[in-house]
């Protein structure tokens, strides 16, 4: 029995021995860890930025046993490549508390790109530390500006026009690189010159006037492994033959309202329609100067539809009447608009690619159908509404229906 006791006794001795090893060791390995350096809060600013810009790494060192870095480190490995990190405050002599060290990067070209880094350090004890790999920064090609102007936006067929500019960034021009000018066209935009600008980045593109027409351009700089791409604004040259295009344009809206109010007013006599559609339209016209817009068309066939219930109840005539009143919008602002189109850049009528006088003849005939069905449909329905308000307003002075209307000659019947 005092065998057993003593072995009993023995092994617990011998079991609370190795705890209590076991927890020195924990302990001491904690002191341990305590003690080794760290490098936290790596970090790059900017973010990103074209070539040529700053960037500043940065990394906190700490170790609690105030253990300065080895001579040389903390060091920034940026892809790969070590740079020596400095104080940030050298009059801080306390590293317990964390000790901010730094790397500045001037970049230049041949830094363009994605980069990443990590910190690493070592101290006279050997001991050492790193973080992990981030990425940054990002340095950037430089954007360019491009300055574009024509000498002549009106030349003769033939004519030597000249384009002209600046190609640079915000800190000076560029020198030695190319522009390339393009004729914009409906599908695709066709190379016409190219120039290499000069040492203060001026740049000079010819070319001569095109047939008759108005073309468009625009200067580019295809860009580069250090310059992002840039163009320019778009321009201009007009070389139409305006007293042609006005002329035949005019012409024909002459006739084709012409045809339209002989055939639209027959039946009726001019005696009738002729105060209510002037009138209607003189009010309707004036209204639109002002900036009624539709509803000045609108009132000019209230007016004329109002002022010729007096001879019919009859909405269809009252519609014609609506329909000879818009004709007269039509031919009044048909003329104003290829004067206008004429006379002012044709980047108001919204074009922004070349196209030829015949077919700068189609859009504006194309106008004319719009305006045609736009004008008779607010006119003739102004004019409907006009006379509907007049009959309310004034049903005594109602003429029955048949009475003052004409006859398939054309004579109204007294």
């Amino acid at each position: 029995m005092n065998k057993l006791t003593f072995r009993l006794a023995l092994l617990g001795l011998i079991v609370i021995g190795l705890v209590h090893l076991s927890s020195f060791a924990v302990a001491s390995a904690d002191a341990g860890a305590s003690d080794s350096p760290t490098l936290e809060g790596a970090q790059v600013s900017p973010k990103n930025g074209p070539w040529g810009s700053i960037f500043a790494y940065e990394v906190t060192y700490t170790d609690n046993e105030n253990n300065m870095p080895a001579v040389g480190y903390p060091k920034v490995y940026i892809n790969g490549s070590p740079e020596n990190m400095v104080e940030k405050d050298p009059t801080d002599n306390d590293v317990t508390d964390g000790k901010v060290y730094q790397y500045i990067w001037t970049t230049t070209r041949g830094n363009v790109g994605p980069h990443s880094f990590y910190c690493y350090v070592k101290t006279h004890t050997g001991e050492n530390a790193a973080t992990g790999t981030d990425n940054g920064p990002l340095v950037e090609k430089w954007s360019v500006s491009l300055s574009f102007e024509v000498d002549i936006t009106e030349p003769a067929t033939g004519e030597t026009v000249t384009f002209s500019g600046y190609l640079g960034t915000t800190e000076g021009n560029l020198p030695g690189e190319n522009l390339i000018l393009y004729n914009l066209l409906l599908d695709n935009d066709v190379e016409v010159s190219s120039a290499t600008t000069a040492e203060n980045g001026y740049f000079t593109l010819q070319l001569d006037a095109p047939s008759p027409g108005i073309s468009f351009y625009r200067a580019r700089f295809l860009g580069d492994n250090y310059y992002e791409a840039s163009e320019s604004s778009r321009l201009y040259v007009n070389t139409l033959d305006k007293p042609l295009v006005f002329g035949v344009y005019a012409v024909i809206l002459l006739a084709l309202v012409g045809v339209l109010m002989f055939f639209i007013s027959r039946g009726i006599a001019r005696a009738h329609y002729l105060k209510p559609v002037l009138l209607g339209f003189a009010m309707g016209f004036f209204l639109l100067l002002v900036g009624a817009d539709f509803i000045g068309v609108l009132a000019a066939g209230g007016i004329a539809g109002y002022l010729f219930a007096r001879e019919t109840p009859r909405w269809t005539t009252h519609l014609r009447i609506g329909c000879m009143t818009g004709f007269l919008f039509l031919l009044a602002v048909g003329l104003i608009s290829v004067a206008y189109f004429l006379t002012w850049t044709p980047d108001v009528f919204l074009l922004g690619y070349s196209v030829t006088q015949m077919e700068v003849f189609g859009i504006l005939f194309v106008n004319i159908i719009f305006y045609i069905v736009n004008y008779s449909l607010l006119v003739g329905m102004g004019a409907v509404l006009g006379g509907t308000l007049r009959k309310l307003l004034k049903p005594a002075e109602q003429k029955p229906i048949g009475s003052g209307e004409a006859t398939s000659s054309g004579v109204e019947q007294q």
